[in-house]
């Protein structure tokens, strides 16, 4: 909205000078043609407190005055009432402007939790609310949030292990939403409203300890990349994990474990498949991309090591799984302990089946790494769907019947997944849907075993 006197002036500026006594006006004024009368306004004008409206309202009232009784019938009556309203001040619309400028644009950071079928994560959740000035009604923005360490006064990043929190090529967190239309052109959320949570074992700070975080937050034209609004919260968080500085020492450990034990999942089935060898070297080729480009030639060289290292331990039955992940806790975060149970699975499924010695393996190494059954089970459903198991060894696992249920929590759980999978049979999917009606037939014969 555009307010004569108020060029250039932000909303804090604009309610500050309304609270001092200033107010926002508009005039009437009336054209007449004949059989054609027009009522219109004037723009809006801000007057200042103890200033006089005639100044502004005069030309409205000889325009009136002047063109606006010749028309038939309604010259006569809308040149009576505008000649009135410009005389005595115009239309003062000053409560209604406040109302709908609302407070300035604000984030909101607060830490909770969000659960689901399959998680319980606890995050932080961004929240905006204020008003985004657009250039028109229905104008399409993003959201874009970047989070930073400030304890040592610089802005250090914070990185993230998610692929969909992170800038291209790179492990430094960014987060960027969909296209969203704003209806109007001066939007406004009168209530906090959640942009998006993130999970806080995705995120990694530079050091552990409490921690000064400032979140940004940008409302920005998707095509001009022009900023509409923005707004930063800084809030202190204790970081229980080791930092990705404090653990720097530690990344050549964790990615030859990484490494060694996706070798030993491949391997686990008796045959080292290609297709499984191709998803360790495409997690390799990711790593990379985090080095800058005068090193990756010698950390391309160290990696494809440990994959000769651990192939020829593989051959020489020299190697063992707990040898491997011993000490993992002291020097992989949660985040790390996702990647690396990630990469397993990946690995399990490359070949397109997966068998009871490699199901062994991936339990195994779920539990050496705490895993969380919920995460686990989750995981597990996405990346190998029962459709993929050459056994139903694992199938009380796949189902989340925990040995500690009593028979009475098995039944209700049971009735729960039922409800889960049925609702999946008619997907669109043909996996889903295959995936589904095994799970299905899964907690049939488990129903009848529990029953």
């Amino acid at each position: 909205m555009d307010i004569v006197g108020l060029e250039n002036k932000s909303h804090s500026e604009i309610n500050k000078l309304i609270s001092q006594g200033g107010k926002i006006v508009y005039f009437q004024y009336t054209i007449s043609l004949l059989v054609i009368t027009q009522k219109k306004n004037s723009p809006f004008f801000y007057i200042g407190p103890n200033e006089s409206t005639f100044q502004y309202g005069f030309k409205y009232f000889l325009l009136s005055l002047l063109f606006g009784w010749w028309g038939i019938p309604w010259g006569p009556i809308y040149t009576i009432e505008t000649l009135f309203t410009s005389l005595f001040g115009g239309k003062d619309i000053t409560k209604d402007f406040s109302n709908s400028v609302g407070e300035e644009f604000q984030t909101e950071v607060t830490e909770d939790k969000i659960k689901g079928e399959d998680y319980d994560w606890d995050v932080f959740n961004i929240k905006v609310k204020g008003v985004i000035e657009g250039p028109h009604d229905n104008f399409d923005v993003k959201f874009q949030i970047r989070i930073f360490d400030i304890t040592d006064e610089e802005e250090t990043p914070v990185f993230s292990t998610y692929e969909d929190f992170q800038a291209q090529n790179s492990r430094v967190f960014f987060y960027e939403s969909d296209i969203d239309e704003m209806p109007y052109e001066n939007t406004i959320f009168k209530d906090w409203w959640t942009i998006t949570n993130i999970p806080k074992l995705f995120l990694e700070f530079p050091r552990s300890g409490n921690r000064k975080i400032k979140f940004k937050v940008f409302v920005f034209d998707p095509v001009s990349r022009n900023i509409y609004a923005e707004d930063d919260l800084t809030l202190t968080y204790n970081n229980k994990e080791q930092g990705y500085i404090d653990k720097e020492e530690n990344i050549e450990y964790f990615e030859e474990m990484v490494i060694k034990t996706a070798m030993l999942v491949s391997a686990s089935d008796g045959d080292m498949d290609a297709n499984e060898a191709n998803v360790v070297k495409s997690w390799i080729k990711k790593r990379l991309s985090y080095y800058k480009e005068e090193l990756r030639d010698t950390e391309k060289n160290r990696l494809n090591s440990y994959i000769k290292d651990a192939y020829q331990e593989i051959e020489n039955d020299s190697i063992d799984i707990y040898d491997v992940l011993e000490g993992i806790e002291n020097i992989a975060s949660e985040g790390e302990k996702f990647e690396l149970f990630q990469v397993c699975l990946d690995v399990a499924k490359a070949d397109g089946e997966a068998d009871d010695a490699e199901l062994e393996i991936i339990h195994d190494i779920a539990d050496f790494i705490d895993l969380n059954r919920e995460q686990f089970r989750s995981m597990i459903e996405k990346t190998l769907p029962v459709t993929m198991h050459a056994s139903h060894a694992d199938d009380e696992t796949l189902l989340g019947i925990d040995p500690s249920m009593t028979n009475k929590e098995i039944k209700k759980h049971l009735r729960e997944q039922y409800q889960k999978w049925n609702a999946r049979v008619a997907s669109s999917n043909p996996e889903t849907r295959e995936q589904a009606e095994k799970m299905i037939q899964l907690i049939a014969e488990a129903r009848k075993k529990y029953t």
